[in-house]
C-alpha cells in the first residue's frame, strides 16, 4: 500500500515535471492559447485537422514530453491497483477500476503520440474522462464517512471534467486544468494510503 502511495505522488510530479521541461526545452515558445501540451511529443496537423499552431516539438521535447506520459502512467496504474485494493465499497473499487484504465490511457498518450492520428485522440480523452469519474466515485464513496475527503475528490473531479470538456478549443490551457486537478488529487490520495499503509 505504502508503495503504490509512493507511486500516486511520484506520478504527479514526473507528469507536472517534465511537461513543464518540455515546454520550457520548445525550440520556439509555446502558446498555451494555440498548442496542445502533446504538440511538444511530436507534431501532425493531419490528426487535429490541419489546425494552425505554432512548431514546438524537437527531439528533446519529444523524449521529455512522451517519456513524462509514460512514466506517469506506469507509476499511476500501480497507485490505482492500490486503491483498488484499498477500498471496500463497490462504489470505490469502481472507481478504482476506472482510475486503472485512465492511467493506462495516459500511458497510452506517449506511446500513440499526436502522429498517430485518431488513435491518440480517443486515448487522450480516455484518460480525460476516465480518471475524473474515478475522481468522482471515490469521492462519492467516501462521502458518508469522510465528507473533507470525499468532498475534496468530488470538487477536483469536477474540475478535471471542466478541462477535459474545454481541451478542443481551450488547447493547453484546459489541459493543465486537467493535470493539475489529477496530480494534486493523486499526491492527496497517495498521501492517504502512505499513512493508511
Amino acid at each position: 500500500m505504502r508503495i503504490a502511495g509512493a507511486c500516486g505522488i511520484a506520478s504527479a510530479f514526473v507528469a507536472v515535471c517534465l511537461e513543464s521541461l518540455a515546454i520550457y526545452y520548445s525550440p520556439v515558445t509555446f502558446s498555451f492559447t494555440q498548442n496542445w501540451l502533446i504538440d511538444l511529443g511530436g507534431m501532425s496537423h493531419t490528426a487535429f485537422f490541419n489546425v494552425a499552431r505554432p512548431e514546438v516539438s524537437s527531439p528533446t521535447t519529444i523524449l521529455l514530453c512522451l517519456s513524462g506520459l509514460i512514466v506517469a502512467g506506469i507509476l499511476g496504474i500501480v497507485f490505482a491497483i492500490g486503491l483498488f485494493y484499498q477500498g471496500g465499497s463497490p462504489l470505490w473499487r469502481l472507481g478504482a477500476t476506472f482510475a486503472i484504465m485512465g492511467t493506462a490511457a495516459l500511458c497510452a498518450m506517449g506511446i500513440f503520440p499526436e502522429p498517430a492520428g485518431a488513435v491518440h485522440i480517443v486515448v487522450a480523452y480516455a484518460f480525460g474522462l476516465l480518471v475524473p469519474t474515478a475522481m468522482l466515485l471515490i469521492g462519492g464513496a467516501l462521502v458518508p464517512p469522510e465528507k473533507w475527503s470525499g468532498g475534496f475528490s468530488i470538487t477536483l473531479g469536477i474540475v478535471a471534467l471542466a478541462g477535459t470538456s474545454m481541451m478542443s478549443y481551450g488547447r493547453s490551457i484546459p489541459e493543465f486544468v486537467l493535470l493539475f486537478a489529477v496530480a494534486l488529487w493523486a499526491i492527496a490520495f497517495g498521501v492517504r494510503m502512505l499513512r493508511s499503509g
